[in-house]
């Protein structure tokens, strides 16, 4: 194998090694993919091309038929039918899959900021590889293909680049001026005239050829039969050999910078690895117009080019099917990714739901094709004749009411045999074969939400515990995708517009333009999974929906827009949210969007007052004046009643004056009085000290 082009391969920075260690270092990388060629034919082709086949229908055919060139029957007299449970499994995950990865209403992952001045680029770095994905690219078809192929055939592989290539374009223009003339020159950076014709009233008709060369990411979903890894791999980004290998026309290389002549050579008949592409479209066999190519490989491999004993991550491009290197140059990481439902542990590439499935087709097959071949036995039982008796012509004509002439009794000479009908019984194990699917899978017809069963007599959260209980699968399937294939794109999205020329752009980003400069993104910046992936189903979502929006309005009657936990924003997100779950994708139809400066126009209108509240404050007034009343009313009566206690107490007190009084002047009288006077025992209380005074000594 050796390196043509010497340094003119676009990027071609060569390892700098002598002619023997350049010599055993290609060997090592020829080694390496004819390893990881074998390990495809051998290994990998197989078990898709029999995933394929029983996806397609094809399998299990019939002992001795020929699938390869349509003959699908053994004869005409047995039954043909194949059961399609691997399709039908497929395509029962597969709405589920898409709507959980293509929800409006929830991120499937997000950026994680490294710090708080990180928190909006991170949020626009997110919107932004998202637009690159399903705006810049089919992102959606991109997406049915790579989760298809997760399925069916246990990968999908999705790669990314940048478009460098260089694309030629003819524009004519017809009657312009001189002024527009010269200025459609002066706007293209290249562009030759290739026709230029003055008319009559002085106006041109020209013809321009431009060369555009525009950077574009471009993100592919990879036939699973052109991906090469090596058999040892845990991972992609560990892996000694990731790549991808096709057979590719001259011109697309001659884009890349090639030169043409040199690549002639190397035109050949495209290799066949894989009958896989045949599957996906069996007219491809019979094409006669297809163009010879050029084997075109793109390899990222670990190995030391440098002699400094340690590996590196390499990007190799080889031509031609003993693989001469053209490009071959160091990079950070590898370009692929793999999306896989059902990974085995230490494996790159894992189990999908065709192989667990594959079994329960073959059986119900067989027991369909037996029940079915017992039915029409039943239905045109066997006839037995005796020949000597019978018109053999007449039994063999099988047309209705067909006459069969006989000698003698009829019953002697024709008779039917009688085959037993097990039709009940078979339908009993197939059944049986359901149960064990949808135990496998998870899909049952609770999983779709259609169970009758379920239905009846069942409350509204005991029928959504079933719903959800029987998606969970769907919901592991869809977290393993987006760990798996998801996590890894993002990243490597985020590393390829950082690392490659991308000119700065206006676009939509959140529903609100935004300008985005892809070179200030951060491509270390860690990518988390949304862990609510797919949890819940719709009517859930709905009923908690309409608690936020009821706990949102009280919010807002009670304290007003101006509130700290509520304004019209978030009142606005939840209706919408409410909508994008119905499957109504243009809010703005009913709800403007509530802009800056609409919030500070309904900050600065005046409140009317709510009649509750002014119904509220008038009764509160009310009890403070009845209050008031009968508190005045409770203080003028303790008033009174102490005024009337001190009256009483002045009164006693008067009384018991008087009475001492009129005693003493009683008591003088007496003794001033010499006539002696009876004085009645307790009658008169002289006062002590007072008769002491007045007697003579």
């Amino acid at each position: 194998m050796e390196t043509i082009f010497g340094n003119s391969g676009i990027g071609n920075a060569g390892t700098g090694l002598g002619l023997d260690e350049q010599t055993e270092y290609e060997a090592i990388i020829r080694a390496r993919i004819a390893d990881s060629v074998d390990y495809e034919t051998a290994y990998l082709a197989l078990h898709r091309e029999e995933n394929q086949a029983y996806y397609n229908g094809i399998l299990p055919a019939l002992p001795g038929a020929d699938v390869e060139n349509g003959d699908e029957r053994e004869s005409v007299n047995k039954s043909t039918f194949i059961s399609t449970d691997v399709r039908d499994t497929i395509l029962t995950i597969l709405p589920s899959l898409i709507r959980i990865f293509t929800s409006a209403n929830e991120k499937i992952a997000e950026f994680v900021p490294s710090n708080a001045a990180q928190t909006e680029l991170a949020k626009q770095q997110y919107d932004y590889i998202n637009y690159v994905f399903y705006n810049d690219n089919p992102g959606f078809l991109i997406l049915h293909s790579l989760l298809k192929d997760a399925l069916t055939v246990r990968a999908g592989i999705v790669q990314w680049w940048t478009d460098n290539d260089e694309e030629v374009t003819e524009n004519q223009y017809t009657n312009i001026t001189q002024e527009q003339y010269q200025y459609l020159i002066s706007e293209a950076p290249e562009v030759d005239v290739v026709e230029l014709e003055q008319n009559s009233d002085g106006t041109l008709d020209i013809t321009l050829r431009y060369l555009v060369n525009k950077p574009l990411t471009k993100v592919e979903a990879v036939p699973p039969e052109e991906f090469r890894i090596s058999r040892n791999a845990k991972d992609v980004e560990t892996s000694r050999l990731v790549g991808r290998e096709r057979n590719v026309s001259l011109s697309f290389l001659a884009k890349k910078g090639y030169d043409p002549e040199m690549l002639i050579d190397y035109i050949s008949s495209p290799t066949v690895l894989s009958e896989e592409r045949y599957l996906r479209n069996p007219g491809l066999a019979d094409d006669s117009f297809s163009e010879d190519g050029i084997q075109f490989g793109q390899w990222f491999i670990r190995v030391d080019g440098d002699g400094d004993g340690i590996d590196e991550l390499r990007y190799i491009e080889t031509i031609g099917n003993n693989y001469e290197i053209i490009a071959d140059f160091i990079v950070t990481d590898p370009k692929f990714a793999i999306w896989c439902g059902d990974p085995r542990p230490h494996t790159a590439i894992g189990d999908c739901m065709a192989d667990i499935t594959k079994d329960i087709q073959r059986m119900k097959t067989n027991m369909m094709r037996g029940q079915l071949d017992n039915l029409a036995e039943t239905i045109n039982p066997r006839t037995v004749v005796n020949e000597l008796l019978t018109n053999i012509e007449d039994v063999l004509n099988d047309e209705v009411g067909a006459v069969i002439r006989t000698r003698g009794d009829p019953n002697a000479a024709v008779a039917f045999t009688k085959t037993p009908y097990a039709g009940e019984e078979v339908q009993v194990s197939i059944d049986y074969l359901d149960k064990v699917r949808a135990s496998r899978t998870g899909i049952t017809e609770a999983s779709k939400g259609l169970d009758p069963k379920a239905m009846q007599s069942t409350a509204l959260s005991g029928i959504d515990a079933i719903i959800s209980g029987a998606q969970e699968r769907i919901e592991l399937i869809a977290r393993i995708l987006a760990e798996t294939g998801l996590k890894a794109m993002f990243k490597g999205l985020v590393r390829e517009v950082v690392n490659n020329p991308n000119v700065p752009r206006t676009i939509m980003l959140r529903g609100e333009w935004a300008d985005v400069d892809p070179s200030l993104y951060d491509p270390n910046l860690r990518v988390e999974i949304n862990p609510t992936l797919g949890k819940g189903s719709d009517m859930v979502r709905l009923q908690a929906l309409g608690e936020v929006k009821v706990t949102q309005e009280t919010i807002l009657t009670k304290f007003g827009v101006t509130n700290p936990v509520v304004s019209p924003v978030e009142y606005r997100n939840t209706l919408v949210d409410i909508l994008a779950i119905a499957n109504i994708k243009n809010p703005d139809r009913y709800f403007k969007p509530v802009t800056p400066e609409i919030m500070r126009q309904i900050e600065a209108t005046p409140q009317e007052p709510d009649p509750a509240a002014v119904l509220a404050q008038a009764e509160l007034e009310k009890v403070k004046k009845d209050t008031i009343i009968a508190s005045a009313k409770q203080d003028n009566a303790d008033q009174k009643m102490a005024l009337e206690i001190s009256k009483a107490k002045q009164d006693d007190d008067f009384r018991r004056d008087k009475l001492n009084v009129d005693s003493a002047v009683r008591v003088l009288d007496i003794i001033m009085d010499p006539k002696p006077q009876t004085i009645t025992p307790g009658e008169v209380t002289v006062p002590p000290g007072v008769l002491s005074a007045n007697q003579p000594d």
